[in-house]
């Protein structure tokens, strides 16, 4: 029994010297310790990836080797990547992917700022400053949703990466804003008798309903076959019963009409467009058609490109008028001479194009302009005296639109004029159709004149000269 006892033992124990001997001989391979599957890091900060050792042998005898990894991991920008490890070494091969996350963790910052005293029933505020900002996705104001439930509001915005802040604050229901009414076209309407009134329409807007336009109320008549001035009421209220009323002028006018130049002493606008024919002539020109208005055109030479402008003008009776060929301070008013050619240069180009000699000018500065002292004493005194004599007349004006350089804006140009109108007297207005804001302005200019009592006129020889004191 012994005898086979210790057989067994010595058979058993060579098992084991063979059993080792596989696992630490037969059985190599590489092996890695320390190595994760996947791995996390917050979106900016610096990524280090993990240190693992790898060998080379079997799990109880393992010598370490190098090994390399291939990949990048971008922190500023959320999403998943991949780090690869390998080694390679007498024949054996290994290869482990590593899944890095990068993540944002942080909660939006959220901030309210403002007064509560105008809070809708459904939570809109008036007084109050939303401003909501996260850490990756920047301005997310326009993400903060409200909710109102009693007393409490409730804000909350979440970011991208549904990270979610909120701020609640205690309320009273309160509305004291009017509606925002807002009339589309003009506030004040000129209108020929007999031509058709259309409503331009209306919106209004409220802080707590909304769009309320089809709850406006409007009130008044309009009887285009009758001259007068009419009213037109606006009137809407909210649901908590505050009011915006807005109120139209329809002017209804008949159009009076001096087209033959006479001025007999009335309330006379004479519109003088200065520098073209240009770009904005023929528009310029259907307006004149359009209200049955007459105009002067003091035009120039050196644009060749709206000659016919010039035949038009004359054909549809504005008064042509001269102003300069080449409108050069520094050459026109050279001397006496210089100037006289200048001018006969454009009254020959206007006879070439109309069949008409014009003899009806304006200086190029006007009269009274002192630029001319650069270039000669005396040219202005000088060329008055020589247009009297040879049977020319010269015009000024006395309403500045304002179009040369004070201002650029349509409306204020038709207000500048406007303003300077004045009943009893020929009012010369100066105005330049080589710009367009200038030309877009001449409609509320008529509308105006016509429906206070104003009428239009070219002007002639016999209108009466505006002059302005001459200078040099």
């Amino acid at each position: 029994m012994k005898k086979k006892l210790l057989i067994f033992i010595i058979i058993f124990s060579v098992f084991l010297v063979l059993i080792g001997f596989y696992l630490n001989y037969i059985s190599i391979d590489i092996y890695v310790k320390g190595f994760r599957k996947t791995d996390t890091v917050e979106v900016f900060k610096k990524y280090k990836p993990k240190k693992i050792k790898v060998c080379y042998g079997s799990k109880y005898i393992c010598k370490r080797i190098s090994y390399k990894k291939k990949g990048k991991v971008d922190t500023k920008k959320i999403g998943t990547y991949s780090i690869t490890y390998e080694a390679k070494h007498k024949k054996k091969s290994m290869i482990r992917i590593m899944k890095v996350k990068v993540v944002d963790t942080k909660k939006p910052i959220l901030k309210i700022e403002g007064t509560f005293d105008n809070v809708c029933k459904n939570g809109k505020t008036s007084n109050v400053v939303i401003k909501a900002t996260d850490n990756y996705d920047g301005d997310i104001s326009n993400k903060v949703k409200y909710k109102i439930e009693g007393n409490k509001l409730t804000y909350k915005v979440k970011d991208s990466s549904k990270n979610v802040a909120k701020k609640t604050v205690e309320v009273t229901i309160n509305d004291t804003e009017k509606p925002n009414l807002i009339l589309n076209g003009d506030k004040t309407m000129y209108l020929k008798v007999g031509k058709k009134y259309n409503e331009p329409g209306y919106t209004a807007i409220d802080n707590c309903d909304d769009d309320i336009t089809d709850k406006v109320e409007v009130k008044g008549n309009v009887d285009t076959s009758k001259q007068g001035v009419y009213e037109i009421t606006y009137k809407v209220k909210d649901a908590f019963e505050n009011e915006s009323v807005l109120k139209r002028i329809i002017r209804v006018y008949k159009a009076n009409n001096n087209n033959s130049g006479a001025y007999n002493g009335g309330n006379v606008i004479y519109l003088t467009f200065d520098d073209g024919p240009g770009p904005y002539t023929a528009k310029l020109l259907d307006i004149l058609k359009q209200y049955n208005v007459k105009a002067t055109f003091f035009v120039t030479g050196y644009n060749n490109n709206y000659n016919d402008m010039l035949k038009r003008e004359y054909d549809e009776g504005h008064t042509v008028a001269l102003h300069s060929y080449t409108h050069n301070y520094a050459l026109i008013y050279a001397s006496l001479e210089a100037y006289m050619d200048d001018l006969l240069k454009i009254q020959d180009k206007v006879k070439q194009y109309t069949g008409f000699e014009s003899k009806i000018v304006r200086f190029p500065g006007g009269s009274s302009n002192t630029i001319s002292r650069r270039y000669k004493n005396l040219i202005m005194t000088e060329a008055s005296n020589k247009l009297n004599e040879l049977g020319y007349k010269y015009f000024d004006w006395n309403i500045a639109s304002g179009d040369a350089g004070n201002t650029t804006n349509t409306n204020q140009v038709a207000q500048n004029v406007i303003n300077g109108l004045k009943p009893g007297r020929a009012n010369v207005v100066l105005q330049h159709d080589i710009k367009g804001f200038s030309v877009d302005a001449v409609p509320q200019i008529i509308e105006y004149g016509l429906a206070n009592g104003y009428t239009f006129a070219p002007i002639t020889l016999e209108t009466p000269a505006v002059h302005q004191g001459i200078n040099n």
